[in-house]
């Protein structure tokens, strides 16, 4: 008895040491909260960022944020060539900071027309943005379009701007923008400054989808996201679910839904019951779920655990084509497989555009990697067929799948991108890490080659 009680305590304590050496190795990352720089905002309305709204795929919602005093926050909104003017009552929200204060102002768009252009402002009593425009989907075909990002998490100063530039001048009729999460890199003022001035060509012009990353949370032992984010992305105040950040949209013939993969685990049973009940309502022929962290992790085997049990499973009984996925900063794609090896949905996608890149490890599911490198993907729907297209900054096709759904046949998954080489190039590791990576490119090379020819 004594024997088994000494064991039971050694095993304890080891267990405490090793807790404790992997806390002080990691507690910067679990629990640094760095201060944020003092700001100012000034009085006139800026960031305006226009967002899908929760009344259907017509709604839209917009958000700005301004300085000062308390003020009235107003929507002033017209539809091209109607004479007409309509007048909405905003809602503000003061909230205090580490760094200062401001005010989050957000509105909501009354009745829209499909096929029709609007032009808008917004106000806080006299003070008052410039117009902005945007239109509405047509309702006559089946067809839409959207940009992927993964993570942006740029620096000051960084770079992010000129590569959302370049994807706007490409593509001007895309229907909307999705980011799966880390659009800041800290949640402070001065990243959020620099976040929206990435997209400021786009923010009021077009639909911008947000999920939570990591880095729009305040560290601590819970967990909680920088109260920032639900007023920009305000779809969110009347979307959440028990406390979860969560969101869907029919749009045309899809059901297009967000979630927070970063809550702590007890979180993610309400998550997982909203979503099952989302799946289970949708009558639509395309299904996308966009969330933060990789379902199934290119880092380790071990990673994201939590939300590959409570998600993986809906997403597969539930037929959703694609998953949209971030976090890991780099590129990733992985295609569900029959036993037969066909290729099926889910098609899962990870995905960044960061000038940060991250250590690789070559999970045997993937088919395809990209490092060293920011992507930025063009989905198309039209009909039965959803071709999801991957680019690198310098507009090169990197990947291209498609997956074709007709009522009489098994969805089919065609991969377009077996002779477009994959970019395997060392990020900046260096020393024992560097060999193993490179060690990783060749093994993956080999187990490629190796299924190619089976």
């Amino acid at each position: 008895m004594k024997k088994r009680t000494k064991i039971i305590g050694g095993i304890i304590l080891l267990l405490l040491i090793v807790s404790v050496a992997i806390c002080k190795k990691r507690w910067k990352a679990w629990f640094e909260n760095l201060p944020e720089i003092r700001y100012v905002l000034t009085d006139e309305p800026q960031r305006v960022l226009l967002t899908f709204g929760n009344d259907g795929e017509l709604s839209r919602n917009v958000s700005w944020v301004c300085g000062g005093v308390s003020k009235q926050a107003k929507l002033e909104y017209t539809k091209v060539g109607s004479g007409d003017t309509v007048w909405v009552d905003g809602y503000s929200k003061f909230f205090r900071t580490l760094g200062g204060f401001c005010y989050a102002n957000w509105a909501k768009f009354g009745k829209l027309a499909y096929g029709a252009s609007y032009a808008y402002r917004v106000w806080n009593d006299s003070d008052v943005s410039k117009w902005y425009s945007f239109s509405t989907q047509p309702d006559s075909t089946d067809y839409f379009s959207f940009a992927f990002i993964g993570d942006v998490q740029d620096t000051l100063r960084g770079k992010t701007r000129e590569f959302m530039e370049n994807i706007r001048h490409r593509y001007p009729d895309t229907d909307f923008y999705m980011f799966a999460g880390d659009f800041v890199e800290r949640p402070m003022n001065c990243y959020w400054e620099e976040a929206y001035q990435s997209i400021d060509s786009i923010a009021p012009c077009k639909p911008v989808m947000v999920s939570p990353g990591n880095h729009e949370y305040i560290k601590g032992l819970t967990r909680v996201m920088e109260k920032r984010f639900a007023y920009a992305f305000s779809y969110l105040l009347d979307s959440r679910y028990k406390r979860n950040n969560v969101y869907a949209i029919d749009y045309k013939d899809a059901t297009i839904i967000t979630l927070d993969s970063n809550r702590d685990a007890w979180f993610l049973f309400s998550q997982r019951e909203w979503l099952k009940k989302t799946l289970k309502a949708s009558d639509k022929k395309w299904k996308i779920v966009m969330f933060h962290h990789p379902v199934y992790s290119i880092k380790g085997k071990m990673n994201n655990l939590p939300v590959r049990w409570m998600f993986d499973s809906l997403l597969r009984e539930y037929g959703v084509d694609l998953v949209l996925q971030g976090h890991e900063h780099n590129y990733a794609r992985m295609t569900n497989k029959k036993k037969n090896g066909e290729m099926t949905v889910p098609i899962y996608l990870v995905s960044h555009a960061s000038p940060k890149e991250y250590r690789l490890r070559f999970n045997d599911k993937y088919d395809r990697f990209g490092t060293n490198h920011r992507f930025y993907q063009m989905i198309d729907v039209k009909g039965d067929t959803l071709r999801m297209k991957a680019f690198l900054e310098d507009n090169s096709l990197y990947d291209d799948v498609e997956i074709i759904k007709t009522a009489s046949a098994p969805v089919r998954v065609i991969d377009n991108a077996r002779h477009i080489p994959e970019i395997l190039e060392q990020p900046w590791l260096k020393g024992r890490k560097a060999k193993k990576f490179c060690e990783g490119v060749e093994r993956w090379k080999k187990r490629k080659e190796f299924r190619a020819n089976r």
